[in-house]
């Protein structure tokens, strides 16, 4: 690769589906601040924009990432944390990724090692390959979880078993992840990206698509009255829109052609 291509490449592709691709295939996609800045730009250009009808996340050549770059220095300036400079702006693309009113997808090909479990487990959906791998090794670096890993495993496995994935730092093989609730689908090795493109391609209803999504993340920190108030305002925004009409004329026509073609045969 060359050294003055992008670390992380941004494609809007056809069906309007962005695909973000960390773009270091020769350090095995670890994070750079190069990578985190460009990871910025890309979703500035995403926030600030319509959103795309889903945003796919995977690593170049085949993997996903093995984290942050343990072979260059975390640190930069002279701030109080200077030495978790890479870090904290590396939480601050977890956060956002999080937050981004689109369905978003982590499409794990390889391995997700580190701060990189961190970024799958901040989409809402993780497409995994059937050998791929994962892990959280932070103590044998003499570190601690990173990237939100500790909140991120402990609200989804409880505090006994992440303690146990954190502290002895040991992989995580694909099928024991699909068991635990971390792996939305698993699937052929080199089939992940495009099943996941696929998926993305099929949210035909973008703005119920997006309406969800703003419910999933609020419904993690509300209580159910304060669910069921924002349920009600976006219902009445759909019911306006005209994805609602549509989609009525879908089923229809559907239910039209299945009754013709079983009056046909009979």
């Amino acid at each position: 690769m060359d050294g003055s291509a992008p670390e992380l490449l941004s494609e809007r592709l056809e069906g309007d589906i962005v695909l973000l691709t960390m773009n270091r295939p020769r350090a095995k996609n670890t994070v750079s601040f190069a990578m985190w800045e460009e990871f910025s730009a890309a979703l500035d250009v995403i926030e600030n924009g319509t959103p795309p009808r889903a945003v796919i996340l995977c690593g170049a050549e085949g993997h996903f990432s093995n984290g942050g770059d343990v072979k260059t220095p975390p640190s930069r300036g002279e701030g109080a944390l200077a030495l978790a400079a890479r870090l904290e702006m590396g939480q601050r693309i977890i956060s956002r990724l999080r937050a981004l009113p689109c369905p978003t997808i982590a499409a794990i090909e390889g391995a997700a090692h580190g701060i990189a479990w961190s970024l799958a487990l901040a989409c809402d959906l993780v497409y995994c390959a059937d050998d791929a791998k994962f892990s959280a090794p932070f103590i044998a670096f003499g570190l601690v979880p990173d990237g939100g890993a500790a909140w991120f495993l402990g609200r989804r496995l409880g505090r006994q078993k992440t303690s146990e994935i954190i502290y002895s730092g040991r992989t995580v093989e694909a099928t024991e992840a699909e068991a635990m609730g971390l792996v939305s689908r698993l699937l052929p090795a080199g089939t992940v990206v495009e099943e996941a493109l696929a998926f993305g391609r099929m949210l035909a209803n973008r703005h119920a698509a997006e309406l969800s999504k703003r419910l999933l993340h609020i419904a993690e920190t509300s209580d159910l009255q304060s669910c069921h108030a924002l349920e009600l305002v976006y219902c009445h925004m759909a019911q306006a829109g005209p994805e609602v009409k549509a989609a009525r004329e879908a089923v229809l026509a559907r239910a039209a052609a299945k009754k013709a073609a079983a009056a046909k045969q009979s």
